[in-house]
């Protein structure tokens, strides 16, 4: 890999949001060519973010895995690094105070994570049956050693007589471990009077009311961060994720309250939506900033990396920027994509890895750069 008369990266108006999975990273070995293509960036001062649907650690946490992983480490920065969950700081403002249900990962991790954000009163599904027992879940002896061990009594209850507990907010960071069980504690309360644990609304099923009554009574929000359908890793077969559990707790919603609507009661983040990308362009223009100094020209284009057109491709092509910046997709061959196969939506190009990405989108913008 050489690079041959570059042009001052103070011009530079192209820019990178690559995903990590199946572009960079498989089965956590570098793919070919990503290493080499990253640090030629870096030597640039190309500004590029990771855009990736995974999560579970905090973003510094996870760019020094990533770091390593690529055999570069400490050349690579949080602020590069933009997860399913990163815009749920934007959240903490509205709940730092309020308690929060938090699902997803191993032990205490999404805990921590939610606390490094600065969530201030977490609470996990264990939490919910060390505090409540098996009038929570009556399924759950299997899982009695992890939730002794990583449940911890809930203290902040509501000033009343009842003591019980109020949810304000679900947040769902990474694919739940407890199907059953958080998808029980999910319903219940999406069903329950004002949030409060193990109440049912008396407005349920009243037909005169907006929705039959469901969802009328101060139900708390669910925030899911992972629309990628699948994902890959060294099984053959696609992996399930964080939405399949997400259409569990439609189906059962939908069975419970004969098709309510429940789509008020969501927020989604995670590529493909258009929240996720807007928070990636001010994330990656801050990058831009930093590194290229305030005068630098503005970027004009953003080619989208990608291994997986239902996320990836369909949101780079669905997303209209508010800051004029042109986005454009790239799909490459290394992970979900299989060669040869029709995506389910057509990328402005597809070649066979990410170092030809890069190649074909510095030939596209006219810079002379050279990938051997």
């Amino acid at each position: 890999m050489s690079i041959d008369s570059l042009v001052s990266w103070e011009e530079t108006l192209v820019a990178f949001a690559f995903d990590i999975d199946g572009v960079l990273i498989h089965s956590r070995k570098p793919l070919p060519g990503a290493s080499e293509t990253i640090q030629m960036l870096l030597k640039c001062k190309v500004p590029f973010v990771f855009l990736t649907n995974g999560g579970g650690y905090t973003e510094s946490d996870h760019v020094a895995l990533l770091s390593q992983r690529l055999g570069i480490p400490g050349q690579l920065h949080e602020r590069q690094f933009i997860q399913s969950h990163s815009p749920f700081s934007e959240l903490v403002p509205q709940f730092a105070e309020k308690n929060i249900l938090v699902l997803g990962g191993v032990g205490n991790t999404v805990r921590n994570l939610a606390e490094a954000y600065g969530f201030k009163r977490v609470i996990t599904s264990a939490d919910i049956v060390k505090t409540f027992g098996r009038a929570a879940h009556s399924f759950s002896d299997m899982e009695l050693e992890q939730h002794s061990k990583y449940g911890q009594e809930i203290k902040q209850r509501l000033p009343d007589k009842s003591r019980s507990v109020q949810i304000s907010a679900v947040l769902v960071w990474s694919s739940p471990r407890h199907w059953a069980l958080d998808a029980q504690i999910v319903i219940d309360l999406l069903l329950s009077e004002r949030g409060i644990c193990l109440t049912k609304s008396p407005k349920n099923g009243i037909r005169y009311m907006s929705n039959n009554g469901y969802l009328q009574d101060g139900q708390p929000k669910l925030y899911f961060c992972d629309m990628d359908p699948t994902w890959a890793n060294a099984c053959t077969a696609p992996r399930h994720t964080q939405i399949t559990f997400r259409n569990c707790v439609e189906g059962v919603w939908r069975q419970q309250t004969h098709g309510a609507d429940l789509n008020s009661a969501i927020t989604t983040y995670g590529k493909p939506t258009e929240a996720t990308y807007t928070y990636a362009e001010r994330v990656l223009q801050d990058w831009h900033r930093e590194i290229n100094g305030g005068e630098a020209h503005a970027i004009t284009t953003t080619y989208m990396v990608g291994d997986n057109p239902d996320c990836d491709v369909l949101g780079a092509n669905s997303f209209e920027s508010h800051n004029g910046i042109t986005w454009k997709s790239i799909l490459v061959e290394t992970g979900v994509h299989v060669k040869g196969s029709e995506p389910a939506y057509d990328p402005d190009h597809i070649v066979p890895g990410v170092k030809e990405a890069v190649k074909l989108a510095f030939e596209i913008e006219g810079y002379p750069v050279q990938l051997d």
